[in-house]
């Protein structure tokens, strides 16, 4: 062993560095799957729901609604002169939701299916956001990489091992 420490890694270099890829690692996993929850779209087959009184509303699933909805009741397809379904405010909750109002009193307080495409709560809807957001995950794996190979590198282990 090298006595002034050159091109030694000690014990304390290793456990730091073990320590760090560890907890790396789990943070990457949070922040990857998060990544995915504010990027990813959902896709909402037949959700039921009883239609307000008419020019009332009800919040349906969803934050960004990405696609044209479809009402339907047992036996047929629902006008969207009947209906709105838009983005709003909501006035329970106070965030940013999907809203179905009523617009007419023939279909008030009746059972139906909607079907539509929406972005979760917490979607990024600008896709330059998307795109950024789906980089976090790459530069933090290089990044835990960097501190997991930076010791081995600069002790020269590997030009010492014959590689």
């Amino acid at each position: 062993m090298d006595k002034q420490g050159q091109g030694a890694i000690g014990l304390g270099v290793i456990m730091m560095v073990f320590i760090t890829t560890i907890v790396g690692v789990i943070l990457f996993q949070t922040v990857a799957q998060e990544v995915g929850s504010t990027t990813n779209t959902v896709v909402q087959p037949n959700l039921t729901f009883t239609a307000p009184a008419n020019g009332d509303r009800v919040d349906i699933a969803g934050q960004e609604l990405l696609s044209t909805p479809v009402v339907s009741n047992a036996t047929y397809i629902i006008g969207d002169g009947n209906y709105t379904v838009d983005e709003i405010v909501s006035e329970t909750t106070g965030v940013k939701t999907i809203s179905f109002r009523t617009d007419d009193a023939l279909i008030a307080g009746g059972e139906f299916n909607i079907t539509y495409d929406y972005g979760a709560d917490g979607y990024i809807d600008s896709s330059g956001g998307r795109s950024m957001a789906l980089l976090i995950p790459l530069f933090f794996a290089l990044g835990i990489a960097f501190v997991a190979l930076s010791p081995t590198l600069r002790s020269d282990l590997l030009s010492k091992m014959g590689k």
